[in-house]
């Protein structure tokens, strides 16, 4: 094992840096985190949980334009929001109705 010895003075000086990183990180970021915290993301398996429906039929909803999906590393992502508008909506429901998932 091997052991380091930093100068104190070398410590505070790191220790100076990281704070200024941080502060500067906060500082560029604060103007979007409103956004990121009105803003809540669901995965696919979340949204048929909640609207209690297949995956594709959760992909039909997304290729029709239904439910508006992000797609970030090859994974589908929805507004909750959105998911809420379209329980409300009713279009779920009219599916159903007429025999289709």
């Amino acid at each position: 094992m091997e052991i380091t010895v930093l100068d104190i003075q070398i410590l505070e000086a790191l220790n100076k840096e990281v704070k200024e990183v941080t502060n500067l990180i906060a500082e560029i970021t604060a103007p979007y985190k409103s956004i990121q915290q009105a803003t809540k993301w669901l995965d696919g398996q979340e949204v048929c949980q909640l609207l209690n429906i297949s995956k594709r039929t959760l992909q039909t909803y997304r290729v029709k334009g239904i439910l508006g999906a992000t797609q970030v590393n090859r994974k589908n992502y929805f507004k909750m929001t959105d998911v809420e508008f379209l329980m409300q909506s009713g279009q779920i429901l009219k599916s159903r109705k007429n025999g289709t998932d």
